[in-house]
């Protein structure tokens, strides 16, 4: 009976007190909005590959190499000969293992065709990772090389059913000639929260490479990804040491250092050049990126930052609003003083007093949960576009989720309605009905003051760091390049086998392309190219010269000129010296070939050469070949300028060019992709397109960035909405009080702009504390921020950030408070007098 009293209490002063009411529920309703889809999303991203068997067991193998004179590698594959190794060394803490291969392949069945990536995988496969079938079994599905498995996903995709074994697909080209391969098992679908993206899977067949045997056959070419599966029991860290001490005293990479490095192997392990580092199969997602440097995974990588940054975010947007409450709740109590002297006089206790303000408090926490969930199914569609995830609000199915929300609801309620109803219930009776007078005092005040001061010191900052974001990612898309993008489509050309040259001369033969060159890579696909490069020729006041790791990339006749690159120094590659073509020598050849070579301005300083010209008739002694050095061109931003710049050289080797840039003067895209695709089938009929824009390319690179940018936009602005809801709350209020007071005022003689002056400036003072204390912490937290990209927007582009963040809060703040005040100060006097 008690209960229900409470209850009915607490519903008539919420309609009763209807605006300070709304304010409290759509303020909450707004902070446990953004908690429920920040919940979602790391929930979402903490629990990727959780649905594994025994995946506390399981553990991928990462690589990293530290060598002197260049800039450390790092990367989530390893080299093909370090799993049997590893395992056989460690068999008392390891299992087993296996080796992951992935290869962009086309697959066809009969009249569709498809770019697949095809995953080979050792035998041991299923003994790592117990993924269920719908078709088949890894005992017998499994077993031989080239056995091969779809998932259902891929099994409606090509034959319209799941039970699709013993059907038939021709896979282009696990060796020289396509190949036709049956299915031998069906998987269930992966969750999407999997790092794994082996959709197809082949049971791995080591004489596919045996014309590059450095793929499995190295203890340095990193190409495969390999996991392991622990012994039950075993201490991540004891497997980590064991593999640490066979690096340094048994592997083969301890011959390799001493040869390759010579006298800087002295006195060093190998583990301070080359290091094997185990990672749990959970952590992958959120914290691979830290070792992978500039590579990718099998999936986009996740980042622990973000869904700490976003975590953070979401409590303080829900402690604004709880703030919100709790100064409404502080400075309506003179209202409410009488009511709380009467209960007392009637009998009631404090505490049944203080239960009666908290149930209210925890009454206006359910309304605003019911209205945030309503929000939170009307913004998940868009949510997920940006976010790229596909996040649904099962508050029925998941397990747990409605007991989190009602925890969370009672936990705010409770956080929010504490101190109001201890600070309510503690009035005195005798002291209320005596007085009659407010029962406001000055800590209270104070208490609101300070409470103000912290809501917009979060929101500021908040908002500054959302410009410095958006200023960085605009800064990455507009620096110098140092090579024109613009009009590019650049085409995968890997699978168009011989049929090179009458592709670019159909290419050529349309009127909206003006030009057709080729390389490896284009500009945006980062690809770790590295080898060795000794300057044979030994420099002025130089010594003895030694290998020198580099990256380098091979470039098409007329490459530079389509991407209006200029040379610094020398020449171009250019067809009518005929000298420039780098031909491979085969393996039992007994001569030196010769080629050659351009470097840019990093490889120009990295090999000793004082100036551009010192470097032309150089040469560079690559493999088996002699490099000629021709020319020497700007710094080139081939990949994020996150990433800097790289020196590099390049060559001209058609054997592996992979893709054409496509130069075009047209703005009828859709009429020119139409075209390119008809040039592409009447020459590679079999194999489907794969073209893109470059400029959509170089956009992709900083995806991440700006979709960080894009929700802390959303929640910034979020948490503004809330503090300023909490501050025309609060000028609400401080209005009504002073209703008489502005009678007065302008009894006296004073205008509008006087009144509403005077109470702006008393709402513009915490703004302005709020400026000052954000400016250090936003100003400290965005520059660390910034210091991850060797390439950023100036510091003292902050500064005017910064002032124009204050300004737009104070303008905020005014017309929040200028609102109320300038309503009530239009009203007749004579009203304002008769108030009490």
């Amino acid at each position: 009976m008690m209960f229900k009293n409470y209850l009915v209490t607490a519903w008539r002063n919420i309609v009763k007190n209807g605006m300070f009411s709304a304010l409290n529920i759509f303020g909450l309703a707004i902070g446990l909005m953004s908690c429920i889809l920040i919940m979602l999303f790391v929930r979402s991203e903490t629990g990727f590959d959780n649905w594994l068997p025994e995946n506390d067991r399981l553990v991928r193998l990462h690589s990293a190499f530290h060598m002197p004179g260049r800039e450390p590698f790092l990367s989530v594959r390893s080299a093909g000969r370090m799993m049997e190794a590893i395992r056989d060394y460690a068999s008392n803490e390891i299992e087993t293992g296996v080796r992951f291969i992935q290869w962009p392949l086309t697959v066809r069945q009969n009249e569709n065709v498809f770019s697949e990536k095809v995953t080979m995988v050792d035998g041991s496969f299923f003994d790592v990772f117990k993924l269920p079938f719908t078709h088949g079994n890894s005992s017998t599905s499994f077993n031989k090389p080239l056995d091969f498995l779809i998932t259902e996903r891929l099994a409606l995709k090509y034959f319209g059913k799941t039970d699709v074994i013993g059907e038939t697909l021709t896979l282009c080209c696990l060796s020289d000639t396509p190949s036709d391969v049956v299915i031998t098992g069906v998987l269930a679908d992966f969750p999407e929260n999997t790092h794994l993206n082996t959709e197809m899977i082949a049971y791995l067949q080591p004489a596919l490479f045996g014309e590059n045997n450095g793929i499995l056959d190295s203890w340095t070419n990193l190409n495969v990804y390999t996991y392991f599966k622990l012994n039950a029991g075993v201490n991540l860290e004891d497997v980590q040491q064991r593999i640490d001490y066979w690096m340094n005293n048994e592997s083969p990479l301890v011959e390799m250092m001493k040869q390759f490095l010579g006298e800087k192997a002295i006195g060093k392990k190998v583990t301070d050049f080359a290091n094997q580092k185990l990672m749990p199969l959970t952590d992958i997602h959120l914290y691979a990126r830290k070792h992978a440097g500039n590579q990718g995974d099998l999936t986009p990588m996740g980042d622990i930052e973000v869904i700490n940054t976003f975590s953070i975010v979401a409590i303080l947007v829900l402690v604004i609003a709880c703030i919100n409450f709790i100064n409404l709740s502080t400075a309506k109590a003179s209202k409410r003083a009488k009511e709380v002297a009467m209960r007392k006089v009637l009998g009631a206790t404090r505490t049944q007093v203080a239960i009666q303000f908290l149930l209210e408090a925890i009454t206006l926490v359910f309304i605003a949960l019911l209205i945030a969930l309503v929000a939170v199914e009307l913004i998940l569609p868009l949510y997920n576009q940006v976010l790229g995830k596909n996040l649904e609000l099962h508050l029925f199915t998941t397990p747990g989720l409605l007991l989190v929300l009602i925890a969370l609801a009672l936990l705010v309620g409770i956080g929010a309605g504490l101190y109001p109803a201890l600070y309510l219930s503690r009035f005195l009776p005798g002291h209320i009905l005596k007085a009659s007078k407010s029962a406001e005092a000055g800590s209270s005040t104070k208490l609101r003051t300070f409470l103000v001061v912290f809501q917009f010191t979060t929101s500021i900052v908040l908002v500054i760091a959302t410009l410095v974001v958006y200023g960085q990612t605009i800064f990455a898309n507009s620096v110098d390049l140092g090579y024109q993008s613009n009009n590019k489509l650049i085409l995968n050309i890997e699978s168009a086998g011989d049929n090179l040259a009458s592709l670019k001369q159909e290419l050529l033969n349309l009127p909206e392309i003006t030009s057709v060159v080729y390389s490896s890579e284009a500009p945006s696909q980062d690809r770790e190219n590295n080898d060795q490069f000794k300057l044979l020729e030994t420099l002025p006041g130089g010594g003895a010269n030694e290998p020198l790791i580099i990256n380098y990339h091979d470039m098409d006749y007329g490459f530079f000129e389509a991407y209006q690159v200029k040379p610094i120094a020398g020449r171009l590659f250019d067809q009518n010296y005929g000298t420039d073509t780098y031909i491979p020598v085969e393996d039992g050849e007994d001569r030196v070939g010769t080629a050659s070579a351009i470097l840019n301005e990093s490889a120009l300083t990295k090999l000793g050469f004082k100036s551009p010209e010192e470097a032309i008739g150089k040469t560079l002694a690559f493999r088996k070949h002699h490099l000629t050095i021709i020319g020497v061109i700007p710094n080139l931003y081939f990949r994020s300028i996150k990433f800097g710049i790289r020196a590099s050289v390049y060559k001209l080797t058609p054997s592996r060019f992979r893709v054409a840039s496509l130069s075009f003067n047209t703005n009828d895209l859709s009429s020119l992709l139409t075209k390119v695709a008809r040039v592409w089938k009447n020459n590679v009929p079999m194999e489907p397109i794969n073209v893109q824009f470059l400029s959509e390319m170089m956009k992709a690179q900083y995806d991440n960035e700006l979709t960080t940018a894009q929700l802390f936009l959303v929640f910034s602005v979020l948490a503004i909405i809330v503090a300023c809801l909490g501050l025309f709350g609060l000028s609400a209020f401080t209005v009504e009080r002073r209703t008489k007071e502005i009678g007065i005022r302008k009894v006296m003689g004073a205008n509008v702009t006087d009144i509403v002056r005077l109470l702006i400036w008393q709402f513009s003072k915490p703004v302005v504390i709020a400026n000052f204390i954000a400016w250090p912490i936003a100003g400290y937290m965005m520059l660390s921020w910034l210091e991850a990209f060797p390439y950023r927007i100036d510091n003292l582009v902050l500064l005017p950030i910064f002032l124009s963040v204050s300004i737009l809060s104070l303008l905020i703040a005014w017309i929040t408070v200028g609102t109320n005040t300038t309503k009530v100060a239009r009203k007749n006097p004579i009203h304002a007098l008769r108030y009490e």
